[in-house]
């Protein structure tokens, strides 16, 4: 199980990064919140769990059952957390406002202040609060109970590594090298050679996002018929590909465009 300093270093890391890449709209608090959600939100579980595993066997069971999991951290424990930190963001802003008079009666950076100083909703809060359970427990799916995680073996369970290798379908390996070649030449179509690539970097991700859309979707789908419908153990080769694309659109991506979000308010 990675430890507190693993899960509050890869979120305040993560933050950090988010907080560059928009200029200071990601700012310091939200890194923290992030942070504190990525590590002591589902951990709540194993704390509750540990109170009451002597004198009440079930209630420490129910918690780990329920609290150290990423549904039941979304629907349970979140949108508490979200309520206290955006009252206790809001004093601490009040605080530092005040302070920021004290120190510098002027005030010549008034503007730079009062952006940095804006409460967070308890929206953001929310979203911070569910990025940070999914930033926790895409550390806990790999590094935890030795490679025998429910979800990462059901990962691993949607690729084929036995030997020898089953055959491919032509129909297969034709579809894998079309949606490559489509997502790849068409990022380069939207931003190198196509009149959108003389558009505004909005424009254009707009494009972009459309494309991986589109193709992710196709692809999504023909590993969903393959596998779940048509029950082929073998659908791209040894390549866990369905498991790996929910783990990385729910456990990678989804935090990030959670903590984008939260910076709209």
């Amino acid at each position: 199980m990675p430890s507190p300093f693993i899960h509050i270093g890869y979120a305040l890391g993560l933050g950090t990064l988010i907080m560059v890449s928009t200029k200071g709209s990601f700012t310091a608090v939200h890194c923290l919140l992030l942070a504190l959600n990525g590590f002591i939100g589902p951990d709540i579980g194993n704390f509750i769990a540990w109170c009451f595993s002597v004198s009440s066997p079930t209630i420490a069971d129910q918690a780990m059952t329920w609290i150290h999991h990423s549904i039941g951290y979304v629907l349970i424990i979140a949108p508490l957390m979200s309520f206290l930190s955006s009252r206790l963001t809001r004093k601490i802003m009040n605080w530092k406002y005040i302070k920021s008079f004290d120190t510098d009666p002027s005030n010549v950076n008034r503007e730079q202040t009062n952006r940095s100083l804006v409460p967070l909703s308890m929206k953001d809060c929310y979203l911070l609060a569910v990025a940070g359970c999914l930033l926790h427990f895409q550390l806990d799916h790999i590094f935890e109970e030795d490679g025998q995680d429910n979800f990462y073996r059901w990962i691993l369970s949607t690729g084929y590594f036995k030997k020898p290798m089953l055959s491919l379908s032509p129909f297969s390996v034709i579809y894998v090298g079309l949606s490559t070649s489509i997502l790849f030449f068409g990022f380069a179509w939207i931003h190198l050679f196509s009149s959108v690539s003389q558009a505004t970097l909005t424009i254009r991700l707009k494009y972009t996002s459309l494309l991986f859309l589109i193709v992710c979707s196709f692809y999504f789908s023909f590993l969903i018929v393959s596998k779940v419908i048509l029950e082929k153990k073998a659908v791209v080769g040894e390549e866990a590909d369905l498991g790996v694309l929910v783990f990385i659109i729910g456990f990678h991506f989804l935090p990030f465009i959670l903590c984008l979000l939260s910076t709209s308010g």
